[in-house]
């Protein structure tokens, strides 16, 4: 029988992520002072993270395929009134002349390039596990885990990242933590995990500007 926990969110400090592997001549950076001019942003589809999963794995695909479709919904909530901000469609992606299939920032490059954007997010997903139990009781809590990276196309670097990397807390192990919240008594769902950080770290981006 699961046992019954009174509890509030925990939320761990999150600092700037400087994306390395795989894109080494992609200049990484925080943002900067003098802030690049960005008129239009490229979003691109969410992808799964390229870790190292088995292919006998299929649940960890299949988990980190299902946090890809909620992200990018999220995103698409987000930016609706944001000036400047498009979607670029799989299909736009697929016809792009890019020999980078598969490598995020050069195939956000060449996307920026050939569709004419100023800069292109690129948003990963590392973790996506949902709640095991109610919003009153659980087994397993539910834990997200993504990336953003604003990759400015004339410079060619990134010129904003952050990442997010959650495991819902019970009210013991972070009560002063907790308490900032507000989102009271409950487990969240891993949508809600989801886009509270993602409002979060998106909120902290300057080159955002909602209408």
């Amino acid at each position: 029988m699961k046992s019954l926990h009174i509890f509030f969110i925990s939320w761990a400090a999150i600092g700037l992520y400087v994306f390395s592997s795989g894109c080494s001549n992609i200049p990484q950076e925080e943002t900067t002072k003098e802030l690049a001019t960005i008129s239009s942003i490229g979003i691109l589809p969410v992808q799964p993270a390229k870790t190292s999963i088995l292919p006998s794995d299929t649940k960890t695909v299949e988990q980190l395929e299902a946090g890809a479709h909620i992200i990018n919904s999220l995103l698409r909530d987000y930016f609706k009134g944001h000036r400047g901000a498009s979607f670029i469609s799989q299909a736009e992606l697929e016809g792009l002349q890019s020999e980078h299939q598969g490598k995020s920032l050069y195939l956000a490059r060449d996307a920026g390039k050939q569709l004419n954007y100023d800069a292109v997010l690129v948003t990963e997903v590392e973790r996506y596990r949902t709640r095991a139990g109610s919003k009153y009781a659980v087994d397993n809590p539910a834990s997200v885990a993504f990336s953003l990276k604003l990759l400015a196309i004339a410079p060619g670097r990134v010129v904003w990242s952050a990442d997010f990397d959650q495991t819902q807390q019970p009210l013991f192990e972070n009560i002063l933590s907790s308490r900032s919240t507000g989102s009271g008594f409950r487990w969240l769902t891993a949508a809600e995990l989801a886009e509270a950080g993602l409002t979060k770290k998106l909120n902290s981006c300057p080159y955002l500007v909602k209408d």
